[in-house]
């Protein structure tokens, strides 16, 4: 099975859990940022526990999450486009200075219509020196929506990602408290993250947390790790140069763009310019 996201629906309508299959997702995170095997871990859980909160927040837009934290591994990005498709980066990816992930740090969340309109954007200072606690309290305090995540990116000894994944759940607004003691006596029993850590897959540790509950399939889409970095947009950040830089351009000058996700660098001259002009008036023509 490759990299997806499962949803189910309590019996009642009024716990929703979504199980995420990340493994290749957060492999070739890792691959493009270079990083340490712990701080693969770090990335992993936040680019899976964000493809989790867009899904099941907002599924039409694209969600952005920026996580600063005073831990070694520094601020840590996800990008989730909907689909989900999930790109990102970590500031320090070779860090290795205990803590990596530090106990205070701030979360700046920002939601995007897919196809342009109003951005929203959300700040908050969270602690608990983990990823999970830190979106958990974002959708407590932010969106007013009791969400319980559990995170799990595994290493094994060589650095290799050998398994990913995360669950939420989340209470709908019509949960009667009944329902949830319920299914938080369910996940008592054990843990999503030592489950997945001790061979489980992300799927299959859901279900023994709760094979003994009413829940139903909803679906499940696919997850994948996607950077939206092209010419078209190397060109567009070149545009923003200055009367006097783009002069320069005209006259032989070529700019370098380097993505920030992954690493891809975008040589930009007059040629460029040009074709994505003659593009341009092909298009309103």
């Amino acid at each position: 099975m490759g990299d997806r996201i499962d949803r189910w629906m309590t019996g009642e309508g009024t716990v929703r859990i979504l199980t995420a299959t990340s493994t290749a997702m957060a492999q070739e995170a890792a691959r493009v940022a270079g990083t340490t095997p712990a701080v693969s871990e770090a990335l992993g859980d936040l680019l899976t526990g964000v493809a989790l909160l867009e899904l099941a927040q907002s599924p039409v837009e694209r969600v952005q999450c920026a996580f600063d934290h005073n831990g070694s591994a520094g601020q840590l990005v996800a990008d989730v486009w909907p689909g989900p498709e999930v790109r990102g980066r970590v500031e320090n990816p070779q860090a290795s200075a205990e803590p990596l992930i530090g106990l205070d740090g701030e979360l700046r969340i920002s939601r995007h219509g897919f196809r342009g309109g109003q951005v929203y954007q959300s700040r908050l200072a969270v602690s608990g020196g983990s990823i999970a606690s830190a979106l958990q309290q974002f959708c407590l305090e932010s969106e007013q929506t009791l969400t319980l995540f559990s995170l799990a990116t595994v290493t094994e000894a060589d650095g290799s990602i050998s398994r990913a994944g995360g669950m939420i759940v989340q209470a709908m607004p019509d949960c009667e408290p009944e329902h949830l003691s319920r299914i938080t006596e369910y996940l008592e029993q054990a843990d999503f993250g030592d489950l997945v850590r001790a061979g489980e897959m992300p799927v299959q540790a859901t279900a023994a947390l709760l094979d003994r509950m009413d829940i139903h399939v909803l679906g499940h889409d696919p997850l994948t790790y996607q950077c939206r970095c092209s010419t078209e947009r190397a060109v567009n950040a070149v545009r923003t140069l200055s009367p006097e830089e783009l002069e320069e351009v005209k006259h032989g000058r070529v700019e370098e763009v380097v993505c920030d996700f992954c690493g891809h660098q975008y040589l930009i001259g007059q040629a460029e310019l040009e074709a994505a002009n003659a593009a341009a008036s092909a298009e309103e023509n």
